[in-house]
């Protein structure tokens, strides 16, 4: 009887010591981005990088975060930010990455608009979620929830999007 109050109590424990020791042993996107745009920049160290927006969205409340979203667009650059706050008109954080042509960053590993498919699955192999990822339409490193999405065109990259695209 004492094993069986006792296997509740460690069981949860066991569990998330597994579970993080797995986590562990992934590679981590933490520290990709964008040539130097990475997640959670402050509004200052990303116009010191890209220079003033082109346009600025309006600021929309996700209900998914509860945080305050404004979208700033560098149309001749190929990017599109999410720029986030805790309330509206807050300071901001880069909260996600989207690149077009003509963009020409790469991420951490290499991988840039125009790459091939075998170039991304050679670079990011080691973290594809494989369910969530369309072959021949997407690749998705890390997953929806917080990973780089790589959508592809005749086996090219023609987006890619970096940041949670599911909540």
């Amino acid at each position: 009887m004492l094993w069986l109050g006792m296997s509740r109590l460690f069981l949860p424990l066991l569990f998330l010591l597994a579970f993080s020791l797995q986590a562990a042993d992934k590679p981590s996107l933490d520290e990709d981005g964008l040539g130097k745009l990475k997640l959670d920049l402050t509004a200052a160290e990303v116009t010191a990088l890209l220079g003033k927006p082109e346009s600025k969205g309006e600021d929309v409340e996700w209900g998914a975060t509860g945080e305050w979203v404004q979208e700033w667009s560098f149309k001749t650059q190929g990017l599109v930010l999410n720029m986030a706050s805790a309330k509206k008109g807050g300071a901001k954080r880069l909260l996600s990455i989207t690149a077009t042509p003509p963009c020409k960053l790469s991420t951490a590993r290499g991988i840039h608009i125009g790459s091939s498919l075998k170039e991304v699955s050679k670079a990011y192999g080691d973290v594809q979620e494989k369910e969530q990822s369309r072959p021949g339409e997407s690749f998705v490193a890390g997953s929806l929830f917080g990973g780089i999405i790589f959508d592809l065109k005749q086996g090219k990259v023609s987006e890619i999007f970096i940041g949670a695209a599911a909540e």
